[in-house]
């Protein structure tokens, strides 16, 4: 696909988003998607995040596009530091205003977590540009954890907070009593934005009875919208041009991704190990993720070297066309049973999973976001008995 020109005429949608292509992130490339079917040009404003997120300029085929002006905020990169967020929004406001004036005055505003210092800036922008419309998304809960606990990081009852508060009392709602980071990420974003895009019905609902104040809850659901990762046209499985072998006569299963506690290999190498002999050699699976010298040192204790490929990362680009060339693409949930009511996460590899066209086995928690979805092969987590099964399947099919 051939680099398009950027846009001639001054945008009025302005993006911000504290992580953004070039930079290696699920919040970047998904904030660019976004760019993307939105359809129209764009102000960035962003963090700099060298050394912490790597760089791949191939991200640059999602929406570099549709961006007229962009600018790298030169600040401390951390996850959740008040003091980061604050020189965050101190220099992205300073910038954001100067566009502002200089041009016929942004309409929109569109900013997405993780991470949580975006909604505060974009709050920020609002509370002094209130005709503006904001549309804040949330990828996940930010102040609940995958284990159903508090995330917290202190916040600094500084000028920054003394803004905010006196916006969300204005609005017309309760500030929080905490002093978390995380939830006052939140609560600013359902008090103040015009719109909050959820991926899932489960994440909307949790974050929703999270919240003490009832008015507040009654506006988030007034005007939230449950929307799901954007999906890639066709074109850019065919961008990219890795060369990695696949050895004929076997059945290719990739796995693309971080491994977590709540989210590992655990029950399909144990599914491996019990296959019988003759399916383990119809079947390869190949695992590109970060740490993949850990996994490795698994796959060698297990005796299973010969069914099991594990490297690095890829490129964006050389991901999705692996995802074509592959006969199976694995994804699975997190374990939420028991810790939560409802599991709130949908894998965001699913919407470009689901791009590739290749058959898609999920290892899913009954009842969950990717329980619901199009699924080739499905297995429950924790029953590796299942997990042979489906692999059975594969390897016959």
């Amino acid at each position: 696909m051939p680099a398009q020109p950027h846009p001639t005429v001054p945008a009025t949608d302005l993006v911000l988003s504290y992580c953004f292509p070039p930079y290696v992130d699920t919040a970047a490339i998904v904030a660019a998607k976004r760019v993307r079917a939105m359809g129209r040009p764009v102000d960035v404003i962003q963090n700099q995040m060298a050394p912490q997120r790597a760089v791949d300029e191939g991200l640059a085929t999602i929406a570099d596009h549709l961006v007229v002006r962009r600018n790298a905020v030169d600040s401390a990169t951390y996850f959740s530091s008040w003091k980061s967020i604050v020189r965050w929004c101190e220099l992205g406001l300073q910038q954001a205003l100067e566009w502002d004036r200089e041009g016929p005055g942004y309409e929109r505003v569109y900013s997405r977590a993780h991470f949580s210092a975006s909604h505060v800036l974009a709050a920020r922008f609002k509370l002094l540009r209130p005709g503006v419309r904001w549309t804040a998304e949330f990828s996940d809960p930010l102040s609940h954890d995958v284990k159903g606990e508090v995330r917290h990081a202190p916040a600094d009852d500084d000028a920054l907070l003394q803004v905010l508060e006196a916006g969300v009392r204005r609005a017309g709602f309760a500030p929080p009593a905490s002093r978390n980071v995380y939830e006052w990420a939140e609560v600013v974003a359902f008090a103040l934005a015009d719109q909050i895009l959820f991926t899932n019905a489960h994440q909307r609902d949790l974050m929703v009875q999270a919240v003490p104040d009832a008015a507040l809850r009654e506006r988030i659901l007034r005007i939230a919208t449950v929307s799901p990762h954007p999906t890639l046209e066709p074109s850019f499985y065919r961008m990219g041009s890795p060369t990695y072998a696949l050895e004929p006569g076997r059945r290719h299963i990739a796995y693309f991704g971080n491994f977590y506690a709540t989210r590992g290999m655990g029950t399909v190498l144990d599914a491996l190990e019990v296959l019988p002999r003759e399916q383990r050699d119809r079947l390869c699976l190949h695992v590109f993720a970060g740490k993949a010298d850990d996994l490795l040192s698994q796959v060698h204790q297990r005796g299973l070297g010969d069914v099991v490929r594990a490297g690095p990362f890829v490129s964006f680009l050389d991901f999705l066309a692996l995802c074509r060339r592959m006969d199976v693409l694995l994804v699975n949930d997190a374990m939420t049973s028991g810790v939560l009511p409802a599991n709130p996460f949908l894998p965001s590899k699913w919407s470009d999973y689901k791009g590739s066209g290749t058959p898609v086995w999920g290892i899913v928690e009954r009842g969950s976001i990717l329980d619901g979805q199009d699924l080739a092969y499905r297995s429950l987590v924790g029953y590796p008995s299942a997990a042979v099964q489906v692999l059975a399947q594969i390897a016959s099919s």
